[in-house]
């Protein structure tokens, strides 16, 4: 229940986070807001460049590249490195997943009421880069932000941030990340904002989880155990946590 109630606590910070933004923080924001404004202005431009130089190699990147972002594949991949961990008794490994995990499941929502709020269609219904229908439109009308660009960098950047020892770690987590990005985009699924402003959301909000934790190495590797449970009386998931 102390994990469980971090999601919360964490969405809370992050919500409330610009009442308390410095310089710098403010610095960022704009560069999010006027980097996605930019965009806006050559999205046609870059969907049309995109739709008319497809190929087949490219098309099989861009397979790999939305199958990484699909939240059917990335929350049970996640899950696994936990299980991974679990069973080689890498606390390193179980703490990764674990603030993944939070950091997908709050970018997630947050990019979720973003696509209910703004209503944006997506390019390939064929509309201009500016058919917004507010919450009042349909729900297939959901194309900023992309969902996928923010789970694949939300855990791109947990993965960068505890394995930053290692020198492939980071360029291969965000290059993968950006693979993503690109392949949505490619097949016609998001503009170019979408993808953007998706990472970004992905990016920070996975900076803030990780800001809240960085004095708790030891709580989330060590103290939290989830366990399967599977028999002919029971099939559940057995958590522990030491106090």
């Amino acid at each position: 229940m102390e994990y469980l109630k971090g999601y919360f606590t964490d969405t809370g910070k992050i919500i409330n986070s610009p009442l308390h933004w410095e310089s710098k923080d403010w610095m960022k924001a704009g560069l999010v807001l006027g980097g996605t404004g930019a965009l806006f202005l050559v999205d046609r431009r870059i969907r049309d460049f995109s739709q008319s130089n497809q190929s087949s190699v490219a098309s099989r990147f861009a397979k790999v590249g939305n199958a990484i972002g699909e939240p059917l594949y990335i929350f049970p991949s996640v899950g696994a490195f936990y299980l991974y961990g679990q069973l080689a008794d890498d606390s390193k490994a179980r703490r990764v997943s674990l603030l993944a995990l939070e950091s997908l499941t709050i970018s997630g929502a947050l990019t979720t009421g973003l696509k209910t709020l703004t209503g944006r269609h997506r390019p390939n219904v064929g509309d201009i880069p500016m058919t917004f229908d507010g919450p009042v439109g349909l729900a297939k009308n959901v194309s900023f932000s992309s969902g996928h660009s923010s789970n694949a960098f939300a855990v791109a950047t947990v993965v960068a941030d505890e394995y930053k020892n290692n020198p492939y770690v980071a360029p291969l987590a965000y290059g993968l990340a950006t693979l993503t990005a690109l392949s949505r985009v490619y097949s016609n699924e998001h503009w170019s904002s979408d993808v953007f402003f998706g990472a970004a959301v992905g990016y920070l909000v996975s900076k803030a989880v990780l800001s809240y934790h960085k004095d708790d190495k030891d709580k989330l590797g060590n103290r939290l155990t989830l366990l399967p449970q599977v028999g002919k009386e029971m099939t559940g998931l057995t958590v522990n946590y030491k106090f």
